[in-house]
């Protein structure tokens, strides 16, 4: 009789189970399909619900075996996210699937992204009454790979009701656990500057994002939006965006066998992971031209190489040059070993001035100072010194006066048999100093790599500066018998001493020029014409009136070749400088808005490469007229004396030296970056890009 009654109270404690809704199971146990036993998957609610907002936490578990893998979201190039379809669910209205951060993966070149192992989903229903009976009917759809993919299906069937369920630790705990992988998105308040902004080279078939305040360490980044849209990473790199915080910018190609994505005008979310932290950035796409393709110290040196062999020929190093050539000139005369040695001291004159640069800007940079490409030009101390110098050599060469060593020092270097190389040594020291306010092309790139990069970085750049500067001398250094070819020593050379000390004159005059933005005019003109002065009397002295006649002749010669070479630019006269209003960022926002196109030229007194972008482009037809119709503001900003605003503009778009110069425009409202060295054509399209519509930009930019 016990037994029986045992018996009754177990059936009925059973069927109070199966029928109670308040003990009903959350969790449909594990789900495998017979077809591919290595997957399986489990859906499970956690009892809590929230009645203000109708929602139920709930989990997605998967487990894979061995090396199978499901995808993300955004698969990449190969694979399919998984899904469930709620079709033939009831008091349900909708789900909010959210993502971990995935791990990346790579197979015969195709690039994806997604999961191994074991892996949860974090889900949110919404049901239309928390109080009514709701019937869960889904089936979940899983792609898996190895070698081979595998498609499978899941059957999802759950009867509850929402506020009569109890609370599973477990499923809690696995929710939880799924939440705090997934990246947390970072929202931007209106009127606020965006976190993250992404532009899109159409040209390049390249996508370029700029995240502020980016303390990451080894951050992962994901590119991902719809439909369909596809990106790898080329180069991921901090650097300096103000003086108070960092700048992640990152580089994707948008190029796969998907095709090109057509993303201008669009939102892409970014998500950026390292191992403290998971954040998701969105934010709309606009058309940029993206001047810095590849980022790694390889391609920076090899830059950087090309950028400092380009300086040799620059209007700046020409002066010094001229001090170089005189002693090719003397060349013949000497063994070969010292042909070798003077022209290693100058490779390493070169040398030693790009690592004391090197050091001087890692200094203002540790101390929080402005740095950037020919910075020095804006102490007048320096240029003082600058001026001074080469005044002196322009004279030591002309023969006025000669700088001898100590009596007692000629004596030990004679009976060593010792050769001195300082004066050559010298000479390459001041051919680096007087070649920064030029901007080669490449040479920007590289410099803007070097200063936003770490120490070792900086010193490497700017040694691979000064070896493609040294080359030359270097090459001669290597094969001293080119002297062999050099022509002999002969009344002709005091000709050639007269050009290079007049050279070296106009060089000297021309940083006394530099020196009225510091010092009032009236003290300058009074030095540079007795400086002229005493020049032409030593010259008479020496070489005789004849001597200054042919100068002059000579330098009117150049003058009309070089104004007939170039008639259809130089000929004419140069016509009255642009309106230029100053840099001023809030006014170029303004003005877009306003939709007007705004012209930016941050330039120097002292760079030899903005006064030639003026004279040949600027204030040239057509562009000088384009620049002053009414829809179009030029602005320029003056870096010649330190000046923080502008160089926290150059700072925030990773520029350290000018020239500079942007293109904003409705079309552009990030603004199109130019080149160091402009041309009409670059200039006149940068122009219509930004000045267009966003609609009509977004055609132009995808042709």
């Amino acid at each position: 009789m016990s037994t029986l009654k045992s018996m009754l109270t177990r059936f009925w404690i059973l069927a109070l189970i199966v029928t109670s809704p308040s003990l009903l199971a959350a969790s449909t146990g594990w789900l495998v399909n017979d077809n591919h036993p290595p997957a399986k998957v489990r859906f499970m609610l956690t009892g809590e619900v929230d009645s203000a907002t109708n929602t139920l936490p709930a989990v997605l578990e998967v487990q894979l075996e061995g090396d199978w893998k499901t995808y993300w979201r955004s698969p990449g190039e190969g694979g399919i996210a998984p899904t469930i379809k709620w079709d033939g669910s009831g008091n349900l209205q909708q789900v909010d699937w959210r993502w971990p951060t995935p791990e990346e993966f790579s197979l015969l070149g195709l690039q994806t992204f997604g999961y191994k192992g074991n892996t949860t989903f974090p889900l949110t229903l919404k049901v239309d009454d928390i109080a009514a009976p709701t019937q869960l009917r889904g089936k979940v759809t899983l792609s898996t790979c190895t070698t081979i993919c595998v498609l499978t299906d899941y059957q999802i069937s759950l009867d509850f009701t929402p506020n009569a369920l109890q609370a599973d630790t477990d499923a809690m705990l696995a929710y939880n656990k799924a939440v705090s992988l997934v990246p947390q998105k970072v929202l931007t308040q209106e009127g606020q500057n965006p976190a993250m902004t992404m532009g899109w080279d159409a040209a390049k078939g390249q996508l370029e994002v700029r995240l502020n305040n980016a303390n990451w360490q080894q951050p992962t980044v994901i590119i991902d939006g719809e439909p369909d849209t596809t990106f790898k990473l080329v180069s991921l790199k901090p650097s300096e965006s103000d003086a108070n915080g960092k700048q992640l910018v990152g580089i994707f190609s948008g190029k796969s066998w998907l095709g090109e994505p057509e993303v201008l005008g669009k939102s892409l979310n970014m998500t950026v992971a390292d191992s403290e932290r998971a954040l998701e950035y969105s934010a709309e796409v606009k058309p940029v031209v993206i001047t810095q393709a590849s980022t790694s110290i390889f391609g920076m040196i090899l830059l950087a190489l090309i950028g400092g062999l380009i300086l040799n020929v620059m209007p700046c190093v020409l002066p010094v040059l001229g001090m170089k050539l005189s002693s090719v000139v003397a060349a013949p005369d000497l063994e070969r070993n010292q042909i070798r040695q003077q022209f290693i001291a100058s490779a390493l004159g070169i040398l030693a001035s790009f690592w004391l640069l090197a050091g001087f800007i890692l200094m203002l940079k540790l101390t929080g100072q402005a740095i950037g490409w020919g910075v020095q030009f804006q102490n007048p101390w320096f240029i003082g010194f600058m001026a001074l110098v080469t005044t002196v050599f322009a004279f030591n060469m002309l023969g006025v006066f000669e700088i001898n060593l100590p009596s007692n020092v000629q004596t030990k270097l004679a009976t060593t048999g010792g050769n001195n190389n300082s004066g050559h040594f010298l000479q390459g020291m001041f051919a680096t100093l007087l070649a920064t306010p030029c901007s080669a092309p490449f040479l920007g790139t590289a410099v803007a790599f070097a200063l936003g990069a770490d120490v070792l970085s900086l010193f490497a750049i700017f040694t691979a500066l000064a070896v493609g500067m040294a080359f030359p001398w270097l090459i001669v250094a290597a094969f001293p018998q080119v002297a062999d070819y050099f022509p002999k020593p002969g009344r002709w050379m005091n000709t050639v001493k007269v050009f290079f000390s007049g050279m070296l004159l106009i060089t000297s005059l021309w940083l006394i020029s530099l020196l009225a933005s510091f010092i009032d005019v009236l003290y300058l003109w009074p030095l540079a014409g007795v400086i002229t002065l005493i020049f032409m009397v030593f010259m008479a002295k020496k070489y005789g009136a004849i001597a200054i006649v042919s100068c002059l002749g000579i330098g009117i010669l150049l003058s009309a070749i070089i104004a007939f070479m170039t008639a259809n630019q130089w000929a004419k006269p140069l016509p009255a400088d642009l309106a230029w209003t100053p840099l001023d960022q809030a006014l170029i926002n303004q003005q877009v808005a306003q939709g007007k196109t705004v012209f930016v030229d941050v330039t120097a007194d002292w760079c030899i490469t903005c006064k030639a972008n003026k004279v040949g482009v600027i204030l040239q037809d057509p562009v000088y007229s384009l620049l002053q119709q009414p829809h179009i503001l030029p602005m320029k900003g003056d870096w010649t004396t330190p000046s923080e605003p502008i160089t926290h503009y150059l700072q925030s778009h990773n520029r350290f030296g000018v020239p500079f110069n942007v293109v904003y425009g409705p079309g552009a409202p990030q603004g199109i970056e130019l080149p160091e060295i402009l041309s009409t054509d670059l200039v006149l399209a940068a122009i219509e890009q930004a000045s267009a519509s966003p609609e009509k930009s977004s055609v132009a930019a995808g042709k």
